[in-house]
């Protein structure tokens, strides 16, 4: 019979890594995991905006995020159409269609997301005239 063990870095270095911001005092987003002979990257994104006047998108590749920590509003729109966008409450984890105009917007404090893309990501940006925020009655 096995003894039930926390996951701690030190424990899981044998069989993995474990996924977490490095510095938990610094936000933004932080490379967590990568793998350079199958291009892809685990990154962690640490925010405590309440408003966004910028979204971003990836014409060439799909991007994940999966909540961890905080409460976070998903915004999204088609790449035609960038100022027609939607607010999802992030509760679940999703995975973005290439060339999805997109931004995350916290509702707490602070809030965390995991992110999974291809470890070279091709950027634009879009400026919205006005700064975004979303009301709750939450």
């Amino acid at each position: 019979m096995a003894l039930l063990e926390y996951v701690t870095k030190e424990a899981f270095a044998p069989f993995g890594t474990v996924i977490e911001h490095p510095d938990p005092a610094k936000g933004g987003f932080c490379v967590v995991e990568r793998e350079e002979n199958d291009p892809w990257r685990i990154g962690i994104y640490r925010y405590s905006n309440h408003s966004i006047q910028q979204f971003e998108c990836h014409p060439y590749s799909k991007e994940s995020f999966e909540p961890l920590k905080g409460i976070t509003v998903l915004l999204v729109a088609e790449h035609d159409t960038p100022e027609d966008y939607h607010a999802f409450l992030l509760d679940k984890p999703i995975c973005l269609k290439k060339g999805v105009w997109h931004q995350v917007l916290s509702l707490t404090e602070v809030a965390e997301v995991k992110i999974t893309e291809n470890l070279e990501v091709a950027a634009e940006f879009y400026d919205h005239e006005k700064p975004i925020s979303i009301g709750t009655c939450i």
